[in-house]
């Protein structure tokens, strides 16, 4: 057997350039999965972080309405308390 025998160059230069085009059809591919994954990981995330922003406002809001209760309760009792903690002026002319 002579060299040229058991090296066929056409077959390596075949078989290398299939092998090329097999390994890049497979990277493009994962990366094609990969980028349609991070698609849908961003329009889940979206869709999450706006029913987040929803349930956050309407706690604020919630929040608001309580904390206005409250204020105007303390107000009232802060008022009533001072009505009876202050002396009343006697009219001018029962005291006589």
């Amino acid at each position: 057997m002579n060299p040229t025998q058991m090296f066929d160059r056409e077959e390596m230069m075949r078989l290398t350039r299939e092998g090329m085009e097999n390994s890049l059809r497979f990277f493009l591919t994962i990366n094609e999965n990969i980028l349609k994954m991070g698609e849908w990981q961003m329009e889940n995330l979206t869709e999450h972080n706006k029913r987040a922003v929803e349930t956050i406002n309407k706690a604020y809001e919630e929040h608001q309405k309580v904390s206005r209760v409250i204020m105007g309760r303390i107000e009232t009792v802060c008022r009533e308390v001072i009505k009876h903690a202050t002396p009343q002026e006697k009219a001018a002319g029962s005291e006589k």
